[in-house]
């Protein structure tokens, strides 16, 4: 009854653009269903390759060398690595505040071989393999400037990953308080050359752990580059980096976590609207797009 009701009231051509609609919909729904199905056998599937042997793009994850590859590049990193930082600890507190003096050493250091795109201007700057500092070279070298004016004797970083920019961090600022000590925390230790490094820098480990392990410390530096959701930056401020003399921060222009609630860009905007009448902000950004970046609130103006 209602049928023949619908095809008395709509007129034929009407309903069937309507069935095709209704067909091309299904099918439409039918591949994305394939193409799900799809995605879960090719995700099962490079689960089970030898990770030793095969490296791919995979949701997000960088795509890495192959491991033979790999292998002999962080062999020789490793050991460039080391004579970087041996000869920063060699050099004079004259030849390290200079920033052209400073860049050579991070250029001699070198930032981890990603493959990203707007990398493309640091390219000197690039390792063979993963190892290094993940910084845009001028920035860190500006952030390192900063630093040393400020002389700290201690310094947290949340969220240190292989260690690339600790040790470097480490071995500069050392060089202009004998008691300086920095403080390395993460959740997973992946510290690379841990060993080696924390025999000749003032080196401590706190991993694993978080920023609320060290809840109300105070430091002359806080360093924030862990969780880049907008509650993980911000609980890691309001845990640590509110006690600082200064706190800096990581990745304030990286859109890339704008979907974790606003991510790292969202904190940041908030906090140095928060503290732009009681502290000193400053952004170190040399990149035009929407990408890395260091903040800093200096709490000591």
């Amino acid at each position: 009854m209602f049928y023949t009701s619908f095809t008395q009231i709509v007129p034929k051509s009407l309903r069937a653009f309507l069935r095709d609609r209704d067909t091309a919909f299904q099918k439409l729904i039918t591949s994305y269903d394939n193409l799900k199905l799809e995605h879960e056998n090719l995700k099962l599937f490079y689960q089970k390759l030898e990770p030793e042997n095969q490296y791919l793009y995979f949701e997000n994850k960088v795509e890495k060398i192959p491991d033979a590859m790999n292998k002999k590049a962080l062999e020789y990193d490793f050991k460039k690595g080391r004579i970087v930082i041996e000869s920063i600890l060699s050099s004079s507190k004259e030849e390290l505040i200079n920033r052209d003096f400073l860049l050579e050493k991070i250029k001699d250091y070198g930032c981890p071989y990603q493959g990203w795109s707007l990398y493309s201007p640091y390219q000197q700057y690039v390792n063979a393999s993963d190892y290094g500092s993940i910084q845009i070279p001028t920035e860190l070298v500006d952030f390192l400037i900063y630093c040393i004016h400020k002389k700290p004797l201690s310094f947290l970083e949340v969220g240190v990953m292989y260690g690339g920019f600790s040790a470097l961090c480490c071995a500069v600022l050392s060089k202009f308080n004998n008691n300086f000590k920095y403080t390395c925390v993460d959740i997973e230790d992946n510290f690379r050359d841990w060993e080696y490094f924390s025999s000749i820098l003032p080196l401590e480990k706190a991993i694993p752990a978080t920023s609320a392990d060290f809840i109300g410390s105070e430091f002359d530096v806080v360093y924030i580059d862990a969780d880049h959701s907008y509650h993980g930056m911000k609980r890691d401020f309001l845990n640590v980096g509110r006690y600082g003399k200064v706190c800096a921060f990581h990745d304030i222009n990286a859109a890339e976590y704008d979907h974790l609630d606003g991510g790292t860009r969202r904190c940041w905007n908030e906090l140095k609207l928060s503290y732009c009448q009681s502290a000193s902000i400053l952004e170190i950004s040399h990149i035009a797009e929407e990408w890395m970046g260091i903040g800093i609130i200096d709490f000591n103006k």
